[in-house]
């Protein structure tokens, strides 16, 4: 019975480590009942207690009420007078107090039990340094916590037991939660991927939490969402009431990050109750916060946010959770400035703890927008803007540390009320110099990083099988009848973009920003060329530019409103289905009527009341225009347009050196077009013998040809189908001979690169007015231009404007100029000149002052 009850209880703890509580739960009772029918010497009773301590765990973790099996097996160990016995016992207690917060509690269990760690076996050691290096993970003592889980590893990785795995990898998954903590995003997440490869048996849902917060940090809300969503389902399966809990209060700060007010309030509040149950009063009150802090965010009266936010200060910081204290804090002062009580408001922000290094991004910044608004409650406006151009600073910081795009573009969710203040201010101050370094400051300091792509050797096999994965799905098409094997594959896809995504974020980034460029600068450089400069800010709902260029700079309000984007959805939609082969002329007219409505709604809403005449323009928009068919609109119809990501971005673009380098152009033919081949021989005819052209077709217009022209030549051009992928834009794809190249896979890239089909101009933006798609990915690698659509464009269309752009370019026109030569008669095509428009010949006109000076992180 001995041998029995022994085994059962190996194969519950092996239970435990797959996270099956409810499996382990009967295998534990089984082995009590065993353990009654045998003889009750020493031996067997020792096997009880540590049956009892397990159950105390399962017990703990499913019902929340482990505490009389863990008294049982206490007095049991006192009875046995066992030194392993009770330090397990005291590592267990330690245990049960830290998991409900107890932290002093688990601190005193903890020192009597090393107190007996030479009589410990090695596995019971390294949990003894698993946990109480989380007890210090939780109390933010990294120094200690480091030294206890780098002892729990070799404890682990040096026994020859093999239940030792799942220690091993805890305690390395926990030291990338400790660089998480250290605020070194990159490094945790390459240290807990590489704790998963320990993970054998484990189950990777609590390491998935841990994961999930690190991508909260970093801004990836949706991608942390999938895999908190993925978690939750495997708690519930396995009972864990509390890991649930705190599933659905990260779930809850994804939804905060993406406004979803009404979800995170539910879900904080169902979290709330679950910890409560189960009398772990900590953990409830950091429910709690989070429901306030979206109660604050939905505009409940602040009134009713002080009393609790008081409360919540003083007993966090009553458990030396100074972090939590202070959130709860800034909530209350924000509610005092709100009430009109800047005073009181001011006094007790003064007594919060300075912003730290290492605090959380989301905190700092909010610390910024608290004591900025106190200043602005206390007429002190320059105090006000000092603490919001610090705060931009620190996001700046934060996102350097990223190498990864994806990365640098989704931490911008964090600054959103910061930038929101600057601009507020901004747009009351009605100085045009004012509104314009706002935007610039805000809109996407990303955009001024440097990303890097990921090792080939890393992600080559996921990619080759990725690449099979499209294929396959768009041989299927919509097939009704392969409807089970499609949403397989798309599955399958969707795994393959995780798997890759996250060996892109481990890239560090350069730890560089540059400062953006001042309006006076880009004014002078928008005079030189004879342009005009429009900037557009979009703030609470009221629409506004900025215009440089044709007089003095000014500020003008815009009619646009919540209609615009709807408006420019309808007008891509249009253009696609005009893009189609066969359309029956009555449905063409009716959708071609539609077209011109949405389109002179757009001209009437954004730029007629300008008032800009004749002159050539660039556009920096805003996130909901992004992507907008702005040479298509009436006012803009035969006219050169340069549309790009920010001022400074353009500005940095007439630096290069345009028309010094030996003009070198390659086109590219991809399959399944119709007229591809013959636009790129023609295109290639075009330029010769003027310049080194080169036609690629059929079997020799492959990914490795391409990516080869991307980094050596001048102008590259490419005639393929594409897809832009909404969810995951990284992954949008042209097809070449050899199937897809995705966005993920480029590196050098050629100074002018033309996209001639499909609607490879669109980008997906995301929370801090962030576009990503393969236009933004091609401008951030390097390229000063790219020509590309925002819709699908008709084959024929495409060749006969395509051809006429570069005719058009090699005499000497640039891009923006050769692009509205070509569209501005015939049916409307929505290209787009993004960037800074290139030319073959050099320009006549003065070079820009320097950008800005790089600014190191800290």
């Amino acid at each position: 019975m001995l041998v029995q009850a022994t085994a059962a209880h190996r194969r519950a703890q092996a239970q435990c480590d797959r996270g099956r509580f409810d499996l382990a739960h009967r295998g534990l009772l089984r082995a009590l009942d065993l353990l009654d029918a045998a003889p009750p010497d020493a031996e067997a009773r020792a096997v009880r207690v540590r049956v009892l301590m397990t159950l105390a765990v399962v017990e703990d973790e499913t019902r929340g009420d482990g505490g009389p099996r863990l008294a049982d097996a206490r007095r049991l160990a006192e009875d046995l007078d066992d030194a392993a016995l009770g330090f397990a016992v005291h590592n267990a207690a330690a245990t049960r107090a830290l998991r409900r917060g107890e932290h002093d509690a688990a601190l005193v269990e903890f020192g009597v039990a090393e107190g007996l760690e030479a009589s410990a076996s090695r596995r019971d050691a390294s949990i003894l340094h698993l946990n109480r290096g989380n007890l210090a993970l939780q109390r933010l003592d990294l120094g200690a916590a480091r030294h206890d889980l780098e002892r729990a590893v070799r404890l682990a990785e040096g026994s020859a037991d093999d239940s030792l795995g799942s220690v091993a990898f805890m305690a390395a998954h926990n030291l990338g939660y400790l660089e998480h903590l250290r605020g070194n995003l990159p490094r945790a997440l390459q240290l807990m991927d590489d704790a998963a490869a320990l993970s054998a048996g484990t189950s990777l849902a609590i390491s998935g939490l841990d994961r999930a917060r690190v991508l909260i940090e970093a801004g990836l809300t949706d991608a942390a969402d999938a895999v908190l969503a993925q978690a939750e389902q495997e708690f519930r399966r396995g009972r864990l009431t509390h890991e649930r809990a705190e599933t659905e209060l990260a779930r809850a700060e994804c939804a905060l990050l993406g406004e979803r007010l009404g979800d995170a309030r539910a879900l904080a509040a169902s979290a709330r109750t679950r910890f409560a149950r189960r009398g772990n009063d900590r953990w409830r009150r950091v429910a709690e916060l989070t429901l306030l802090t979206a109660d604050q965010a939905a505009g409940r009266p602040p009134a009713r946010l002080l009393a609790p936010a008081r409360r919540l200060a003083a007993e966090f910081a009553a458990q030396d959770l100074e972090l939590s204290a202070r959130t709860a804090a800034l909530v209350g002062c924000a509610a005092l400035t709100a009430l009109g009580r800047p005073d009181q408001a001011r006094a007790w922000f003064a007594e919060l703890d300075p912003i730290s290094r290492t605090d959380p991004i989301g905190l700092k910044l909010q610390q910024r927008v608290v004591a900025a608004e106190i200043s602005l409650a206390g007429q002190q406006e320059a105090a006000a803007r000092s603490q919001v151009r610090s705060g931009l600073t620190e996001l700046g910081r934060h996102q350097a540390q990223f190498g990864s795009l994806d990365l640098q573009t989704a931490g911008a969710v964090h600054g959103r009320r910061l930038v929101a203040l600057d601009l507020r201010l901004a747009l009351a101050g009605r100085r045009p110099a004012g509104l314009f370094n706002a935007v610039e400051r805000g809109r996407a300091v990303s955009r001024r990083l440097t990303a890097v792509t990921p090792p080939a050797d890393a992600s080559e096999p996921a990619l080759a099988e990725l690449r099979q994965v499209t294929e396959a799905l768009r041989a299927l098409g919509d097939d009704p009848a392969e409807r089970s094997t499609v949403l397989a594959l798309r599955q399958r896809s969707a795994a393959l973009y995780s798997q890759l995504n996250a060996l892109s974020w481990r890239a560090v980034g350069a730890g560089e920003v540059v400062h953006a460029a001042p309006m006076a600068t880009v004014a002078e450089q928008v005079a030189a060329q004879g342009k005009v400069l429009v900037s557009y800010v979009q703030v609470e709902g009221r629409w506004s530019a900025v215009v440089l260029g044709r007089g003095r700079p000014r500020v003008v309000d815009l009619p646009g409103d919540a209609r615009t984007v709807e408006l420019s959805r309808r007008a891509q939609a249009d253009l696609d289905v005009l893009a189609l082969g066969r359309v029956p002329a009555e449905v063409r007219r009716a959708v071609e009527r539609s077209l011109a409505r949405s389109l002179a709604a757009l001209d009437a809403q954004l730029v007629r009341p300008l008032r800009l005449g004749d002159q050539a323009l660039v556009v920096v928009p805003t996130g909901p225009t992004s992507t907008l068919p702005w040479t298509c609109l009436p006012s803009l119809r035969g006219r050169p347009v340069e549309v790009s990501p920010t001022a400074t971005s353009w500005l940095a673009g007439t630096r290069g050196a345009a028309g010094t380098e030996p003009l070198r152009v390659a086109a590219l033919a991809g399959p399944g077009l119709a007229s591809a081949v013959d636009e790129v021989s023609e295109v290639a005819t075009t330029w010769r013998p003027t310049a080194e052209a080169t036609a690629a077709t059929g079997g020799g217009a492959t990914r490795s040809r391409l990516t080869t022209s991307l980094a050596t030549a001048t102008v590259v051009h490419v005639a393929a189908h594409g897809s832009h992928q909404r969810q995951s834009p990284l992954f949008s794809s042209l097809q070449l001979a050899d199937g897809a190249l995705f966005a993920y896979e480029v590196g050098a890239v050629a100074p002018h690169v033309v996209l001639s089909a499909c609607e490879l101009g669109q980008a997906t933006t995301r929370p801090g007015d962030e576009a990503l798609g393969w236009t933004r990915v091609l401008l951030a690698l390097g390229s000063r231009c790219v020509v590309a659509g925002v819709s699908q464009v008709a084959d024929d269309r495409a060749r006969e404007v395509m051809v006429d752009y570069h005719r058009r370019l090699a005499g000497g026109d640039d891009a923006a100029t050769a692009l509205a030569g070509a569209t501005e008669h015939g049916s409307v095509v929505p290209f787009v000149c993004f960037g800074s428009s290139w030319r073959a010949v050099p320009p006549r006109v003065r070079p820009a002052e320097p950008v800005g000076l790089a600014l190191a992180s800290r």
